[in-house]
C-alpha cells in the first residue's frame, strides 16, 4: 500500500486518482472526529467535504517535515468545524479553545451516535460510554476522540489543536477520570 506521501507525490505528478485514494483512506476517521465535534451528520458531511477541498487546494503546501498528512488533515478539519459552527450557530467556542472549565456547552452539541464497534465489545457499553462522553466538556471529548478514535499521538493532537502536549496529557487524564466517574455513577458503583 502506498504511503500518504507517495500518494501526494503521485497526485502532484499528475495522477488524479491518487488524491481520491487519500480521501478514501482518511474519510472515515475524519468524519468520526468532525461528527464528535459538531454532533450533526449533515454538518459533519459539509465540514468534511470542505476540509478535503481545502486540503486539495493546499496540497502543494503540505510539508512532510512539519507533520504527518493525517495530522495536517485533522488540523484543517478542526479549524473548519470551529469556523463552520461559529458562522452557522453563533456558538461560543471558548470551551473548546480555552481551559478545562466544565460547563453547559456540551449540552449544545448532541452526541447520540455510538463510537466504532471495534472499540467496544457490547452495545450496552457503547450506549453507556456515549451518554457519558456527551456529558464531558468539548475539550475533553476532543482529546479522547483524537487519541482513541483517530489514533493520534499527543504531539499530533498538539499540532491539530494548537494546545501544548502537557496540557493535552492533563486533559486526557482528567477526561478519563471524569469518564470513569460518570460510568461508575451510571452503574451504581
Amino acid at each position: 500500500m502506498d504511503s500518504d506521501e507517495d500518494l501526494i507525490g503521485a497526485y502532484l505528478g499528475g495522477a488524479d486518482n491518487a488524491f481520491a485514494s487519500l480521501v478514501q483512506r482518511h474519510l472515515k476517521p475524519l468524519y468520526s472526529f468532525v461528527f464528535r465535534l459538531v454532533g450533526s451528520e449533515k454538518d459533519a458531511e459539509d465540514i468534511v467535504q470542505e476540509t478535503f477541498i481545502k486540503a486539495w487546494k493546499n496540497l502543494k503546501n503540505y510539508s512532510r517535515q512539519s507533520s504527518r498528512f493525517k495530522t495536517w488533515l485533522m488540523y484543517i478539519a478542526r479549524n473548519t468545524a470551529i469556523d463552520y459552527l461559529r458562522k452557522k450557530r453563533h456558538v461560543p467556542f471558548s470551551k473548546l479553545e480555552g481551559e478545562d472549565d466544565t460547563g453547559s456547552f456540551a449540552e449544545n452539541l448532541p452526541d447520540d451516535t455510538p463510537l466504532p464497534d471495534e472499540l467496544f465489545a457490547h452495545k450496552a457499553d457503547v450506549e453507556d460510554l456515549e451518554r457519558a462522553m456527551s456529558k464531558l466538556s468539548p475539550a475533553y471529548r476532543e482529546v479522547l476522540s483524537l487519541y482513541y478514535g483517530s489514533d493520534l499521538t499527543f504531539e499530533e493532537i498538539s499540532a491539530v489543536s494548537g494546545t501544548s502536549v502537557n496540557t493535552l496529557k492533563s486533559r486526557h487524564r482528567r477526561a478519563v477520570a471524569e469518564l470513569r466517574k460518570l460510568l461508575m455513577h451510571r452503574n451504581g458503583t
